[in-house]
């Protein structure tokens, strides 16, 4: 306990310390030096990270770990790898892949034809793990029931490295943990001690880099798994996906997430499945997603630090390049250096060790730094299939007996190929070294083999042929994820325009409606005169008149009066509304209101003639007060004064 309370203390001190400014500057840097924005995770967790690292450095003041970036640009590598966790393995929560396979996948697959397109988005993917789990599961369905569907997942994630890894789909036996020993026969192969996903599943899926935050959705999905990743995002950036993830769904979509994750305010969308496994089901109307509300640089602030910034990624890719290529040659040197070059996967050159003007040549016209384009002809299909495998297969090999022509002779050439991963700078690069077939590289790791011209061109043209057809399916997909969004927009657009129409109408309808209740408001007004000037010439005609009355209602509360009744009832005007029995009469009448009442009970005019306590003698008519509907609403009482020889 003690240890937690000293954590939390310490955790606090931190946060005060690290205001939103500084915050801004790291998070800045980190844009600028990796492409990635952090400005939509949750600052608890990059305060964290933050944290982390200035302890693995023993730096305490923020400020100093700032000038230390500032001196190292690699701690923004450290950090950037830091704050992206991927914590993912096979089958991970083993009865959440079991309830996909007996419940989710079938029912995906009865809602299609035979030859039908599944189509099946994991976000987030890191290093394919889960997903590889998720297509083993579809593989295996398609052949227990013999059908056959075009299937289609697209993995995404931000991190080069690991899609780099996920595409290879190369794991060590401890990360097989959860994988069964058939599956592990069935749909992996040994390859220098580790395993790798057979070709089959691997060609089920498309890894591509994908911003879930600020790059376009895929649409037309039928299942969606994005595990463990919305939990680091603040919550308005995850009711902004959750409204991407419903739009992308079909009618018929599942959605899958973490076991700690849950849609929030976007649960009326989404019908659940498994509230513990928090599988979910596309419900609930069409939405639009909603609009990005994250804050955006002013556009003079932007133009004031433009030239800086780009002054300063321009000089942190140039750091980091150099400090690729150093760890690269330290890592050669523990061998030899023969001539060679460094590509990266783009397959442009970055580097030259010895002098290599032998083999590649500087294009004329417009320069190009692909190799490609500069390497000599005859060395054009041993170079080009040897870069496409050592960033496909991750392994090191060599090409012996590549026959060109140097200085009018025939010499024999061997190519030693080379995988390098930066993890630091998150890139891959790839050493090509040149050397003459007697040169011995001591190497027993390589793969060596003769190469043989014929072979090697019906595989290069195989490798350009496979690369076309994916890039191919990559555009179509893209054409028709463009063209369903058109779709959806064109929908939403007509959807909207009809909003508009029926709205315009509701206005006119009730500016018709606010102008009939003027003319009301005006006759009422005229009305309300009408009363107000009959009711002045109602008290005026009973002033004149000399008449006592008083009018109750069937309370006995007083509603009116005449004038003259003060004359034996000392009524004033605030009496109206009072009980007649908490008034003092004057008058010699002990049955008043128990008359008054039999006179509402029986309907019944009561006369009477009574004394006054000072002496004067009155006729009392009690009768009752009738509406004009023929209702009793009270009694009228009138009182005359009688001559003194009356009885």
């Amino acid at each position: 306990m003690l240890e937690q309370n000293l954590l939390i203390n310490k955790l606090t001190k931190f946060n005060e310390h690290m205001d939103d400014n500084s915050l801004d500057i790291i998070l800045d840097g980190i844009k600028d030096y990796m492409g990635v924005d952090f400005n939509s995770y949750k600052k608890n967790t990059i305060f964290r990270r933050i944290e982390r690292r200035m302890n693995m450095l023993n730096i305490e003041d923020l400020n100093n770990y700032i000038e230390h970036i500032n001196n190292f640009p690699d701690e923004l590598n450290e950090l950037y790898n830091e704050i992206f966790i991927g914590v993912t393995e096979f089958f991970r929560d083993v009865a959440a892949f079991e309830l996909l396979e007996n419940k989710v996948i079938p029912a995906l697959f009865s809602e299609k034809k035979s030859g039908d397109t599944i189509r099946i988005w994991s976000a987030g993917c890191s290093t394919g793990e889960e997903v590889y789990s998720l297509a083993i599961l579809i593989k295996e369905y398609l052949d227990t029931h013999n059908k056959f569907f075009s299937v289609k997942i697209f993995a995404t994630d931000l991190k080069d490295s690991s899609l780099t890894t996920a595409s290879n789909g190369i794991y060590s036996a401890k990360s097989l943990v959860n994988m069964s020993q058939e599956r592990l026969n069935k749909y992996f192969k040994k390859v220098n001690g580790d395993y790798q996903i057979v070709k089959s599943i691997r060609d089920m899926i498309i890894f591509t880099k994908h911003n879930l935050i600020s790059d376009p959705p895929f649409s037309k999905l039928d299942l969606i798994s994005c595990r463990n990743l919305l939990i680091y995002l603040d919550s308005e950036v995850q009711q902004n996906i959750f409204s991407i993830f419903h739009f992308s769904l079909n009618k018929t979509g599942y959605l899958f997430l973490g076991a700690s994750e849950s849609v929030g305010d976007m649960g009326k969308y989404f019908s659940v499945i498994d509230s513990k496994w928090k599988i979910f089901k596309y419900a609930g109307q069409p939405i639009l997603p909603k609009q990005n509300t994250f804050q955006i640089r002013k556009l003079d602030d932007f133009y004031k630090e433009k030239s800086i910034y780009v002054d300063r990624t321009k000089k942190l890719d140039n750091y980091n390049i150099d400090k690729s290529i150093n760890r690269i040659v330290e890592t050669l040197q523990n061998t030899y250096i023969p001539k060679g070059i460094i590509v990266n996967q783009e397959f442009e050159l970055i580097h030259t060790i010895g002098d290599v003007n032998e083999y590649i040549r500087i294009p004329s016209n417009r320069v190009s730094l692909n190799l490609l384009k500069m390497i000599r002809k005859d060395l054009s299909v041993a170079v080009g299939t040897a870069l496409n495998n050592v960033f496909t297969e991750n392994k090191s090999f060599k090409y012996k007996n590549i026959r060109i022509l140097q200085n009018e002779k025939h010499i024999e050439l061997a190519i030693t190929v080379k995988p390098y991963i930066d993890s630091l700078a998150d890139k891959k690069f790839a050493i090509i070294l040149f050397e003459e077939q007697d040169a011995n590289t001591d190497d027993e790791l390589i793969e060596e083999e003769n190469f043989e011209f014929q072979q090697k061109v019906y595989e290069r043209i195989s490798d350009l042929e496979y690369e076309l057809k994916t890039t191919r399916e990559y555009l179509q997909a893209l054409i028709e994820e463009l063209e369903s969004s058109n779709e959806e927009l064109q929908s939403t657009n007509e959807e909207l325009v009809s909003s508009n129409e029926e709205l315009r109408n509701t206005n006119e309808e009730l500016q018709s409606v606010n102008e009939e209740l003027s003319t009301v408001n005006v006759a009422h007004h005229q009305k309300i005169e009408e009363l107000i000037e009959v009711n002045d010439y109602i008290n005026n005609l009973l002033a004149i008149t000399n008449i006592s009355a008083i009018f109750l209602d069937k309370n006995l509360r007083i509603k009116r009066f005449t004038p003259a009744v003060r004359k034996v009832i000392n009524l004033i005007d605030s009496d109206v509304g009072r009980p007649l029995t908490d008034i003092y009469i004057g008058l010699k009448y002990d049955t008043f209101i128990k008359d008054i009442e039999d006179v509402l009970k029986n309907f019944t005019a009561i006369e009477k003639i009574v004394e006054t306590e000072k002496g004067g003698k009155y006729k009392i008519v009690i009768s009752p007060y009738v509406s004009i509907e023929s209702t009793i609403r009270g009694v009228i009482i009138n009182l005359t004064e009688l001559d003194s020889d009356a009885i």
